[in-house]
This record gives structure tokens, C-alpha cells and sequence, in this order.
């Protein structure tokens, strides 16, 4: 009786690796990321929750809390964003936020045990006892 060789299961071809303008990036609630803007404005338009009415404007590089976030069928993820500096709050497209630059690693040295110093010792007498 002849038995098949290979798997037991279909073999599928990997997946393309994803193209950057449909890779989005996973930014968490408490998160402290940077505003972009697009087109060389300077400032970026927060709105209400559901995208429809401007609510303030925030300094593109400006710094913001992301508070909370809801997917977008078939858009940009938004994200509700609080400003740092001034407390203004409002909603923002996936695409208007960025990460921070990831800070230089922190070295810290090893403590340094000081110097041992040697000082000479007394020579020692000894009496013997008779």
C-alpha cells in the first residue's frame, strides 16, 4: 500500500508583505505621540466625534494625549487627543498622528569603588618570654 509524501495540510503561499500606504499603526490609549500635518500646513483641525464640526486647531509637532480611538469602517482610524500644553480636546485621523522620536539609551556607569590606599604598618615586636 503506497501512502502520500508531504503535509497533511495544504501549503499556501505567503502573504505579500503589506505596502506602506495601507499599513496603519497601532497607537495605544495614554500614549503621548506628535501631531502631523499634510500639504505644509500648520495646524491640524480637531473635531467632534464624528468628524463633521471643527472644534479647535492644534500646532502641527505639537504634543497630545491619545484619551481613546475608534476604527473607521473603510477610512482612518480616529483617535480623541488632548493637547499637553493647552488642554484643548477633540478627535483626529490615525494619519495626523506620529510616534516620538524614541529616546537615546540612558547609560548609566557602574559604580567606581574608590582607591585603596595603603599605609605601612608599624613593624611589630615581639618579646618572647623566658
Amino acid at each position: 500500500m503506497a501512502y502520500p509524501r508531504g503535509t497533511r495540510f495544504p501549503v499556501f503561499p505567503a502573504a505579500p508583505p503589506p505596502s506602506d500606504s495601507k499599513t496603519q499603526r497601532v497607537l495605544g490609549v495614554g500614549w503621548r505621540v506628535i501631531v502631523r500635518s499634510h500639504g505644509g500646513e500648520q495646524r491640524v483641525t480637531l473635531t467632534d466625534e464624528t468628524g463633521t464640526n471643527a472644534l479647535a486647531t492644534v500646532a502641527d509637532g505639537a504634543e497630545v494625549e491619545i484619551l481613546a480611538w475608534r476604527p473607521h469602517r473603510g477610512g482612518d482610524t480616529r483617535y480623541r487627543v488632548v493637547s499637553t500644553g493647552g488642554g484643548v480636546e477633540g478627535w483626529l485621523g490615525g494619519a495626523s498622528l506620529r510616534t516620538r522620536p524614541a529616546a537615546p539609551p540612558l547609560i548609566v556607569a557602574a559604580p567606581v569603588a574608590p582607591p585603596k590606599t595603603v599605609t605601612a604598618s608599624p613593624k611589630r615586636t615581639r618579646k618572647r618570654a623566658r
